[in-house]
């Protein structure tokens, strides 16, 4: 039996659906992430699960109990908020203990959790300061450590990190990763950051108007997305995308585009040999574009294209190339390469060799992936 099971859940307000027949299991000691852009139903997802929000259709179960009709206090469940949600009148101490009181846990429970929790999030020295005397990040820890105190069912993250710097989400990832292998229980996380996403997740929600469009692990989302809005939002910088038609040329298929013309390998032209003459979407991925002598395959014409340099951001170990393609109109497209590429090269066209194994095609109409 699955920890969490959601069954066509669905959440209307009014006339908007929020939330569209979302369907998925948890395991014991899952860590599950809901990722998307804004409004797309990952909070009110999360909200459901808590009892903050009641489904207008649908079944939420935690450990075999179907819990849609019991208040939020009595499904045993935990919860950290974006917003942190420490009590500005309480100190550290007491924000950490709140849960605890409230369940009527014996005091001995307490003396002991709270410290421990105090201990593991590294704010043992603050339990007698208030809020106001906390910075982002320690606040964030507080409310992480009431959580940890609790021996909940299920923990739930509302976008923990949205307010908290660079630097601080990192550690801050360390701190949730290890309460979820110390509770090892299942946990579901909300983010639209999708570097976190895949961090942070043994599998990845990405959602969309509401619905999933695609689960799986970080590895699946990235390798094999169902859709082009999931290859889109999945990676860092984004996929690039081009319009193309493919043409039969000699036995061979051809992604042709106003600015290069690309053969298709012989394993793909099965399951594209029905859209021949039709447009489509090509994606490639910014680090499947290749400095031709750095390439790890044989190029040859059937494989580059050429662009201008616009911006070149160094990385330590090489450069992101923004780069236009040559004609008009001209498409805008980035490169991750392998190499330190001069500021000389700026405002020059380059030669770039695509790894064709690894490209993605998706049918305009529909965007779903073709395979």
């Amino acid at each position: 039996m699955s920890a969490v099971e959601v069954v066509h859940l669905t959440k209307v307000f009014g006339d908007k659906v929020a939330v569209r027949e979302v369907s998925f299991r948890l395991e014991e000691g899952e860590f599950l992430v809901l990722v998307g852009p804004s409004g797309c139903g990952k909070t009110t997802t999360l909200r459901m699960l808590a009892g903050l929000e009641a489904p207008t259709r649908g079944e939420i179960v935690i450990h075999g109990r179907r819990v849609n009709d019991i208040r939020p206090r009595d499904r045993n469940v935990a919860m950290v908020f974006q917003d942190y949600a420490v009590f500005p009148h309480m100190t550290v101490y007491e924000n950490i203990a709140y849960g605890l009181r409230s369940r009527r846990a014996p005091a001995a429970v307490i003396r002991e959790r709270v410290p421990q929790a105090a201990r593991t999030f590294r704010i043992d020295h603050l339990l007698d300061r208030k809020p106001r005397q906390l910075s982002g990040g320690e606040r964030q820890r507080v409310a992480l450590a009431r959580a940890y105190v609790r021996d909940a069912d299920l923990y739930l993250y509302d976008e923990p990190l949205a307010n908290l710097d660079a630097q601080l989400r990192y550690q801050a990832r360390e701190d949730i990763l290890a309460l979820h292998r110390q509770k090892g229980k299942p946990s579901i996380y909300v983010t639209h950051d999708q570097a976190e996403a895949m961090a942070l997740g043994d599998r990845i929600a990405v959602m969309r108007d509401g619905r999933i469009e695609q689960l799986g692990t970080g590895a699946e989302l990235y390798q094999q997305p169902r859709s082009r809005f999931v290859a889109y939002f999945i990676g860092t910088p984004s996929i690039n995308l081009f319009g193309i038609t493919l043409r039969e040329e000699t036995g061979s298929l051809v992604a042709e585009h106003a600015a290069f013309r690309l053969t298709v390998p012989p394993e793909r032209r099965g399951a594209l040999a029905p859209y021949r003459d039709r447009p489509l979407d090509l994606g490639i991925r910014p680090e499947d574009l290749h400095v031709p002598r750095l390439a790890p395959f044989p190029v040859d014409e059937g494989n580059q294209l050429q662009g201008i340099i616009n911006v070149i951001e160094p990385l330590a170990s090489g450069s992101v190339l923004y780069l236009s393609t040559l004609g008009e109109p001209a498409a805008d497209f980035t490169a991750t390469v392998r190499t330190r590429v001069p500021a000389s090269y700026l405002g020059k066209a380059i030669p770039l060799a695509v790894n064709m194994a690894k490209v993605h095609f998706f049918d305009p109409e529909t965007g779903l992936a073709i395979r």
